[in-house]
């Protein structure tokens, strides 16, 4: 008769056996969640969010935006405008509207006073801006024939969508959106956003009078200035004693001024631009929907770091009589030729071309290979004259360009309306260029830190001097540079007429009044900096690189997921087998004791089967296990040996685009400096605090080392000073530069301020 097996209780509780239900048999009880999971959870809830929340913010921005576009009715334009795909290149046409309620004789019928056609293409350097001329000789194709007139006159026969399908007829050109602003909405909006600093280039004066010309009014002094609405409407309005091409660069000079000015500003202000926007121009209706809006955003963020470039639309002007619409003539040659140049130049500085010129300043007779001419007596004589009413010292070029010979000099001084409502001294000197309405100015203010002197293209020193160079495409359009506690310049004409050695000669040859130059034109050591820009160009070599490098990024967290995987089954069976043995162990301990000490009892086959099927269960386990184990060891081999592979092709795909990117990025021979070369001191004049250190800290963010952060015992005009060591000028206008926000003023450093700063420190920042 077989002894009856009756096994102790667990002191936990249970049966021993693992009874089906029992909470002491491991295999049932509840799975714990592995920490690598638990973690991967953590990390893709975390990601889940926080796409959410920028996904719900940038839905609100967008729909805010279509809000406010959506204040004035659309643009009708049937189906002339092409659909734009998102980030894609884009063709933007802006329209200013000329239509008045009354002027001094009659009303105005609706007529593009300006067509300028913006180019946006992420592939290529520039930002591109082409005015097509509004007196341009097309044929309009209208409801009653084909009318062969301006083209500003097809908004007056058949609106916008007329006007466009014009320009399409004339230049090949598909337009993907459409803006358009009137005159009375134009002044309304430069007011709103805050008036904006421009360059009057020369004096503009008209006053309609009984049984004189009638035309527009205007009253405007030349100069850099600070333009609101009616000023700003005068000036890019203006029509008379110029040509077309002109025009149209007046009105490109004035946008690309509010650009310059508030573009950094933008994001910081963006629903405040957005409002202004929307209330005071008509969009093409894609512009009213939010697919339309997310593409050409697209499109501006890609392209978002790129440069603007003019583009002049060639034409044949034609005297007045010449024809019976007073139209200028385009070619079908000049019109391709346009057209390729808006969609396809770069605008490279030529290698020949700069080695050209910078042998031609480098000679001492630069007057003879330069259009250029001595400055006469009586101009100096006047200049010197004037700068007795001027607080610092006035500059006045010893050459100018040859073609304005004789043409009297309009030299003004005036006073600058800085931010703040500080006003700073400043004088103009208006000198005439070849051809009708080409005027450049060279000017100087105690005011530093204008806009119009932000960001320069490059630096060059010549004599002591450093000039900064402003480019615009392959044309320098200013000159720069610094000293007498001032800045001074030289602004190329509107068109840009003078060459780029021609308006360096005339900078480094402009000097205070009453300095004596021994060489009208002795230009030692200046050479026009090397400036090419090319096209960026995506071959095989740049699309392997990206490929590598994606794919890397892609297939790393795809081969740990084996990985993590193989680990937690392998802790899983782990604990199986541990529950096992433990057991199989109170099995062996229990037995003896059923037996009486006789050693072990005999079991029937009842009983011994469990026994046999838990061995049995358990060398399986313990052989799933080690199986299980070296497929875990297999994956983390296999999961190293892929992720170095990728690691590899990703740093592969990073050189590959590097080296493929040198060829196009900007070769530049002079680097223009963006924080002091030279420790700076930072003083604090006032009573409050603190100030000094917590400005030091921003600057030391920047880059910039600081020397000592200390008080300056002095009594001085609010605000922030620049004071310089005599050799330390142009290190005191870059470190202006980059406190640009707080429009410091530049002066030498006293004794006083020394003393404070240090003997050796070259350069001090006071807040006073």
């Amino acid at each position: 008769m077989s002894t009856v097996f009756d096994p102790p209780k667990s002191p936990l509780g249970g049966d021993p056996r693992g009874t089906p239900g029992s909470p002491a048999d491991p295999q049932l009880e509840p799975a714990r969640p592995h920490p690598w999971r638990r973690i991967v959870l953590g990390c893709l809830i975390v990601l889940l969010c926080a796409a959410g929340a920028s996904a719900k913010f940038f839905s609100g921005e967008l729909e805010t935006l279509r809000s406010n576009l959506s204040i004035n009715p659309s643009l009708h334009v049937g189906n002339s405008l092409a659909p734009a795909g998102f980030g894609g290149p884009q063709t933007l046409l802006l329209v200013g509207n000329d239509q008045r309620k009354h002027t001094t004789t009659t009303p105005v019928l609706p007529h593009a006073n300006e067509m300028l056609l913006v180019r946006i293409d992420p592939g290529k350097p520039y930002i591109s801006m082409m005015s097509i001329p509004r007196e341009l000789m097309v044929p309009i194709h209208t409801a009653a024939g084909i009318v062969t007139t301006r083209l500003n006159a097809a908004l007056a026969y058949g609106g916008i969508e007329l006007l466009v399908r014009t320009i399409k007829q004339v230049t090949g050109l598909a337009v993907n959106h459409v803006i358009e602003i009137d005159f009375n909405h134009f002044k309304y909006a430069v007011d709103e956003i805050g008036c904006v600093y421009s360059t009057v280039d020369r004096r503009y004066y008209h006053v309609n009078v009984p049984g004189g010309p009638q035309y527009q009014e205007i009253n405007l002094h030349p100069g850099y200035q600070r333009m609101c609405g009616s000023q700003a409407l005068q000036f890019v309005s203006y029509r008379h004693g110029d040509t077309s091409i002109v025009r149209d660069a007046r009105d490109q000079s004035f946008l690309l001024d509010v650009k310059k000015q508030y573009g950094p500003t933008l994001v910081d202000n963006i629903h405040k631009f957005e409002r202004i926007f929307g209330e005071n121009v008509q969009t093409d209706p894609s512009l009213h929907t939010t697919s339309g809006i997310l593409n050409l955003i697209g499109t501006l963020i890609s392209s978002a770091s790129l440069r603007v470039r003019h583009v002049n639309f060639q034409v044949t002007l034609e005297p007045i009589g010449a024809n019976p619409c007073g139209c200028d003539i385009a070619t079908p040659q000049q019109i391709s030729a346009s057209v390729h140049d808006f969609l396809h130049g770069s605008s490279p500085v030529p290698k020949k071309r700069t080695s050209q010129i910078a042998k031609a300043v480098h000679k001492r007779a630069v007057a003879a290979r330069l259009p250029l001419s001595p400055t006469t007596p009586a101009e100096l004589g006047q200049a010197r004259s004037v700068a007795r009413r001027l607080s610092f010292a006035l500059e006045f070029p010893r050459v100018q360009d040859k073609a304005g010979n004789g043409t009297p000099v309009d030299l003004r001084t005036y006073a600058i309306q800085a931010p703040g409502g500080a006003r700073a001294p400043a004088y103009v000197a208006v000198f005439q260029a070849a051809g009708l309405g080409q005027y450049y100015d060279v000017e100087g203010t105690t005011w530093t830190t204008p806009p119009l002197l932000d960001s320069p293209d490059q630096s060059v020193s010549v004599g002591g001097r450093t000039y900064y160079l402003y480019y615009e495409g392959q044309h320098l359009e200013l000159v720069a540079w610094y000293e007498h506690g001032a800045a001074y310049w030289v602004r190329n004409t509107l068109t840009q007429a003078l060459g780029n050695g021609e308006l360096l000669a005339i900078a480094q040859q402009t000097a205070p009044a009453s300095a004596h130059i021994a060489h009208a034109a002795a230009l030692r050591a200046a050479a026009l900096p090397q400036r090419v820009l090319a096209q960026p160009e995506y071959g095989p070599t740049h699309t392997l690189g990206s490929l590598g490098g994606l794919l890397a990024l892609v297939a790393l967290p795809v081969l740990a997921i084996p990985l993590f995987t193989r680990r937690r089954e392998l802790a899983g069976l782990r604990a199986q087998l541990a529950g096992t043995m433990q057991r199989e162990g109170r099995l062996r301990v229990a037995l003896p004791d059923a037996s009486g000490g006789q050693g072990a009892p005999t079991m029937g086959p009842r009983e011994a089967a469990p026994v046999a099927a838990g061995a049995t269960a358990s060398a399986g386990r313990q052989r799933t296990m080690h199986r299980a184990a070296g497929m875990s060891t297999r994956t983390r081999v296999i999961t190293v040996l892929g992720a170095l592979t990728l690691a590899c092709a990703g740093v592969l795909g990073i050189v590959l685009n590097v080296d493929a990117g040198r060829a196009h990025h900007v070769r530049i021979r002079h680097v223009v400096q963006t924080i002091p070369s030279v420790p700076v001191a930072v003083l604090n004049a006032t009573t409050q605090p603190g100030a000094a250190g917590r400005l030091a800290n921003r600057l030391r963010k920047r880059g910039v080392k600081i020397a000592t952060v200390g008080n300056l015992r002095e009594s001085l005009q609010p605000g922030l000073l620049i004071l310089y060591q005599p050799r330390a000028r142009s290190q005191a206008a870059v470190l202006a530069h980059l406190l640009a926000s707080r429009s410091p003023v530049l002066e030498p450093i006293d004794p006083t301020a020394q003393a404070a700063a240090g003997g050796h420190t070259k350069l001090a920042v006071v807040i006073s």
